[in-house]
């Protein structure tokens, strides 16, 4: 067993080996009759027990000492048997030591002194046990062969059996702990090893026993190292890192190391104390997600990242010697319609046939990448002009017409390539993608399963795109994005129950545009992440603002995008603004669209009951016109359905667009929720929702979206 720490017991004070020593009862008779008063002086003032018994084991004398080991007054002593003075005492295995055993007992019994007994005395009242080492010595009258008195002695060794049981409870968690433990003295030479040490190296306790600790280290970190450690001791610091070491039989292994000093009172180190974990297999499952970092999972091609990467070094040997690249975009025609026919497992087979096809087709010195979903990307360098991608582009197309045999399935699929060259069609990687992105698109729309080079007049609208996405990116910065409101009221009394805030932006030449114009551009950018908590934090402002104006306003509505949800942090940041602005989460309702739901929904569903958890009232809006899942709403913590305004604007004039109307606000209600119409715009319409029992409403009808300074509470 490993033992850290040594701790001899003390030695009893002075003065109890005198009075152990006294067995002679003439000394003792001398030592009273020389000076009996400072005797029992010194006897009350001594911090060891003393009790004295007669021949019957009853007490009668104690000094102070022994009050407070035994918790009783010397009154409560005198005259009583010394069993009755503790409600149980035990041995230190716990069993109960029975009267007759007891040290003062023996003692009186055999005439013999019984020195150093350890024993408990249990406080069932306080649930605790005080720890005694005591001696009993027998006392003799001249001539008589039989014991009149015993001395016994009461040493309270309570917090010495503690700091064993600390010390072999930590003996016992080093020799099961599954990491290895080495000690070394102050000179860095191991004295001791833990089990789990051999385990991992094969070293035995013998093996390393007066050893440098270094001599375990692999040669190949072992300076460094050792200049680590060597400041670290120099500052009294702890360290700790990656470490290689050696095993006895010479493999080298990556390990995380600790490294302590263990110092002694005056603060002078005494021991190290090495902790060392195998890190083996954490080394490797860090090269894979390395791998995975730059590679695409599936097939095992470089994903984007590292394609760019490759790009953009690329392109920097191409301005250097004057030559060019090509980049061509790879799309596979309808391979929706296999991925649905046949599923995800047959789709993803396919995909592994087709990453390896186009592996085996082109040179070595191409990069093959998946770029995304069933669009490849392959990049050439150093070819000798322009028609060498078309070539390339026309034995794609070739390969792809034979069939392929996937899971028992013989599958038929063509492919729509888009070349862009370097320096001609793009001077950067965006460009370059970009433009071989467009020409695909010509080459589907010239009938798919052929290739096009790209065209700068077909891209025009990409190019408008383009610029009104650099645009948005601004807008925030520029302070062009605004807020309108359009409040929400209850169908049968007209209060306003909630304002849902719509952004807009006003761009610099054209004009003021609402969100129809700009939202897709937003999510398919990734500006919606920014937007989207742009949009959150306004709200939420504009909330404060008109709750310390006093306005009987108790909710915000803010719509957010599936790109929100997918992302873990969103559920913290909306609370962080909340508690920014000092606003309940229950004066928040976030409405999320029923398209959001069409793929990928764990994340959503996982980011929705967060915000539910939160406090927070959650929405799905445009409901009734995508093919949202009844089970996905039974997951969802939602409180209210929003029915899109095409079924309100058309169920006066078509029965079908009112029987559905009808079907979602009783599929709402029985499940406990509350049904809100927006787009209302006529009398007619209110008095009809309002028959079929809609809850809510929200259109012209009520109020135009506008800024906050109107007055919406006035009506």
């Amino acid at each position: 067993m490993l033992n850290l720490f040594k701790d001899e017991p003390q030695s009893i004070n002075s003065f109890f080996l005198f009075m152990q020593s006294l067995v002679n009862r003439n000394l003792v008779a001398e030592a009273l009759r020389v000076s009996e008063a400072r005797y029992r002086n010194l006897l009350e003032n001594m911090d060891l027990g003393v009790v004295y018994l007669n021949n019957a084991g009853t007490i009668i004398s104690a000094n102070q000492a022994a009050e407070q080991i035994l918790g009783l007054h010397l009154n409560n002593m005198m005259g009583r048997p010394l069993s009755e003075t503790c409600s149980r005492i035990v041995r230190e295995d716990g069993s109960v030591l029975p009267h007759e055993q007891h040290p003062v007992m023996s003692a009186l019994r055999t005439g013999k002194p019984v020195e150093n007994v350890v024993m408990g005395l249990v406080d069932h009242a306080r649930q605790n046990h005080t720890w005694l080492m005591t001696s009993s010595v027998p006392e003799f009258r001249p001539g008589e062969r039989r014991p009149h008195q015993v001395f016994m002695t009461l040493a309270d060794i309570t917090q010495q059996k503690l700091a064993e049981k600390e010390l072999n409870l930590a003996s016992v968690i080093v020799n099961n702990t599954g990491e290895g433990i080495i000690v070394a003295d102050q000179d860095n030479k191991i004295i001791s090893v833990n089990p789990a040490f051999t385990i991992l190296t094969g070293f035995s306790r013998q093996d390393v026993f007066g050893k440098k600790a270094y001599f375990l280290q692999s040669k190949k970190n072992a300076i460094k190292i050792n200049e680590e450690l060597h400041n670290s001791r120099k500052n009294g610091n702890s360290w700790q890192g990656e470490i290689w070491h050696r095993r006895k039989n010479s493999d080298d292994f990556p390990c995380w190391t600790t490294i302590n000093q263990v110092k002694d009172a005056d603060g002078k180190t005494t021991h190290y104390v090495y902790v060392v974990m195998d890190i083996t297999h954490l080394k490797k499952a860090q090269n894979r997600l390395g791998f995975l970092a730059y590679h695409d999972p599936l097939t095992q091609l470089p994903n984007r990242m590292l394609l760019r990467d490759r790009i953009n070094h690329s392109l920097q040997n191409a301005r250097r010697e004057g030559s060019q690249v090509a980049v061509l975009f790879l799309d596979l025609d309808r391979f929706k319609i296999i991925n649905d026919t046949y599923g995800h497992a047959v789709g993803d087979s396919l995909l592994k046939e087709v990453a390896r096809r186009i592996k085996n087709l082109v040179r070595k010195e191409d990069t093959v990448s998946r770029y995304a979903g069933d669009e490849f990307i392959v990049l050439m360098e150093d070819f000798s002009d322009a028609k060498s991608p078309a070539k390339l582009a026309r034995k794609l197309i070739e390969i792809f017409n034979v069939p392929m045999e996937v899971k028992g399935h013989s599958l038929q699929i063509t492919t729509s390539v888009g070349i862009s060259l370097f320096p001609r069609d793009g001077d950067d990687t965006d460009s370059l993608i970009k433009n071989a992105d467009t020409a695909m698109y010509r080459a589907k729309k010239e009938g798919r399963n052929n290739f096009q080079y790209y065209n700068p007049e077909l891209t025009t609208q990409a190019f408008e795109k383009m610029a009104m996405e650099s645009d948005l990116r601004q807008s925030i910065d520029k302070d062009e994005l605004i807020l309108y409101y359009q409040p929400q009221v209850c169908l049968n009394t007209g209060n306003v129950v909630g304002i849902e805030s719509l952004v807009h932006w006003q761009h610099p030449t054209m004009g003021l545009m609402p969100s129809a114009r700009f939202m897709s551009i937003a999510e398919e950018s990734g500006f919606i992440l920014a937007m989207g908590e742009w949009m959150v934090e306004a709200a939420c402002k504009q909330m404060r603002h008109w709750l310390n104006e006093g306005a009987p306003v108790n909710k915000i509505v803010v719509n957010v995008s599936a790109v929100q949800l997918r992302r873990s942090d969103f559920v913290a940041t909306v609370e962080r603004i909340l508690h920014e602005h000092g606003l309940s989460p229950h004066c928040l309702e976030l409405e999320i669209s029923e398209n959001s739901f069409a793929d990928n929904v764990e994340p959503i569903i996982k980011s929705l009951n967060g915000l539910a958890e939160a406090g927070i009232d959650l929405t799905i809006t445009n409901f009734g016109k995508g093919n949202f899942s009844l089970l996905n709403l039974k997951r969802i913590p939602v409180k209210k359905l929003k029915i899109d305004s095409l079924f309100v604007s058309e169920m006066l004039r078509n029965p079908n667009y009112e029987d559905i109307l009808r079907s979602v606000i009783a599929l709402g209600h029985s499940l406990n929720l509350k049904v809100i119409a927006q787009g209302i715009e006529s009398e007619a319409q209110q008095k009809r929702l309002t028959e079929l029992d809609c809850d809510m409403g929200q259109g012209h009808f009520y109020y135009l979206p506008a800024l906050p300074s109107a007055n919406f509470f006035a009506k």
